[in-house]
């Protein structure tokens, strides 16, 4: 028996550009999956993407008053502070305009990934349950399997929890689209076992998702029929895979690089050897994440990460010196907002970036329920919304003016030039300056070489 499924993927909130920014390519990979897999069986399927995937152009108009969703607390439950956040894509008016155009659909399937942006997918379901009483509303995605009580409460039918092990294997149908994407995603693996301190994305082992050669004949077609030119890799820490990566690269290589690649989700720096590297390169890959973290070693500790910041700027340079972009293509993470976290950490983890070659890349500190971090922070977390744990508004700093502070610091440490960054870094308070100074001196004495002690 045909049925009438409509997939909707929700817009999201964003406190700032950077935030922005972040989900400029944050695409509908596994909803359109199953979405694929459902035409496949016969299905009559419509895939409404609320999303909407600004460049540099649109960043500035993602921030628009018209745009402004609600106002929520900064810094702890003390704060006094507020701030607004923003939608980034589709309005609920184009959502009710687009489903009103079709017969009535049998059922919804709806998708969350991100804990604190669920009151724009409750919005969403809340919608679709008002046009469409009698229709059957799925909930899926990492929101409701991470919180699932959470979840139901915006009055779905379902709310799936866990992966559609069925639609891992299916190259999505770009047809089911209402325009093409300017990048691509694909995945190589599932799973990470590492538990750090502040992800919720631990897994007991990795697992390959499809057969390599497979994935580049997929590439290949979309390419082809798509015009689509560059692809990034969507999996959590994809050397946990090296294997399944190295024959993904090999295939590539022996049949001539044709597209761009990038690995932004997070290139786990002990492990990207030389070789692996080579082969990257070779197979047109032009861009990765290397996350540092912290300079500090109490801080990596305290993180659960089983790498130091030696690995982390080894990698970069490393890759540098073999002809990657790194200065604009590597992004280079770490964590800022962490409750009691020193002036050291923030700044020499920034500067270790730049003297290794890459791109500073600050994360602030969204510390979700189950997660270590939500459980060291939970004394001044207590009695917050999981909407008002995103990282862009401090939910863990201790005062309106730490807050303030935070938010100059963020500037500073994700300036790619060090020159600009001490303009900005000016007026700071003596004790932060200072301690800025004293660490840009370090990196000015040279740039980090594979090998040097840190």
């Amino acid at each position: 028996m045909t049925r009438r499924i409509v997939f909707v993927n929700p817009p999201v909130l964003a406190a700032d550009r950077h935030q922005v920014d972040l989900y400029a390519e944050a695409l509908p990979f596994g909803l359109l999956q199953i979405a694929t897999l459902h035409a496949a069986r016969g299905d009559d399927v419509r895939f409404l993407d609320m999303m909407e995937y600004l460049d540099e152009e649109g960043f500035e108009g993602a921030l628009a008053p018209e745009r402004r969703w609600t106002t929520k607390p900064a810094g702890d439950i003390h704060c006094r502070g507020r701030r607004d956040l923003y939608r980034v894509g589709k309005p609920l008016s184009w959502l009710r305009e687009r489903l009103s155009e079709g017969p009535a659909p049998d059922e919804i399937a709806v998708t969350s990934c991100i804990s604190f942006n669920y009151e724009t997918t409750h919005a969403v379901v809340r919608t679709c349950r008002e046009m469409f009483p009698r229709a059957r509303i799925r909930l899926g995605g990492f929101y409701p399997s991470a919180y699932p009580e959470h979840a139901a409460r915006c009055g779905a039918d379902e709310v799936f929890v866990g992966r559609h092990r069925e639609a891992d294997a299916v190259c999505p149908a770009l047809e089911l689209l209402d325009g093409t994407p300017k990048v691509w995603l694909f995945r190589l693996v599932h799973g990470c076992r590492y538990r750090c301190s502040f992800c919720m994305n631990r897994v007991e082992r990795t697992e390959e998702v499809a057969d390599p050669a497979r994935v580049v004949d997929d590439l290949l077609a979309v390419a082809r029929r798509h015009g689509v030119r560059t692809f990034s890799n969507w999996d959590p820490n994809v050397m946990l895979g090296a294997r399944v990566l190295e024959r993904f690269l090999d295939i590539v290589i022996a049949r001539g690089p044709a597209v761009e690649m990038k690995f932004e989700m997070g290139v786990q720096p002990d492990r990207l050897t030389a070789s692996i590297a080579l082969k990257m390169k070779r197979a047109g890959v032009t861009a990765m994440t290397i996350p540092f973290e912290s300079s500090e070693p109490e801080m990596r500790k305290r993180f659960g990460k089983p790498y130091d910041i030696r690995k982390a700027m080894d990698a970069v340079a490393m890759c540098r010196d073999m002809g990657f972009d790194t200065a604009s293509r590597f992004h280079c993470t770490f964590v800022i907002g962490v409750r009691g976290e020193s002036l050291r950490h923030v700044f020499r983890t920034y500067f270790a970036v730049l003297k290794a070659g890459g791109r500073p890349t600050p994360f602030p500190l969204s510390p979700a329920p189950g997660t270590r971090e939500y459980r060291l922070h939970e004394p001044v977390l207590r009695g917050k919304d999981l909407s008002e744990l995103n990282g862009h508004l401090w939910p863990t700093l201790e005062s309106d003016e730490k807050v303030a502070l935070y938010d100059r610091l963020f500037r500073i440490v994700s300036e790619p030039d060090a020159h600009r960054a001490a303009a900005l870094a000016a007026d700071l308070p003596p004790d932060a300056r200072e301690e800025f100074d004293r660490q840009m001196a370090w990196c000015l004495q040279g740039p980090h070489q594979v090998g040097d002690p840190v």
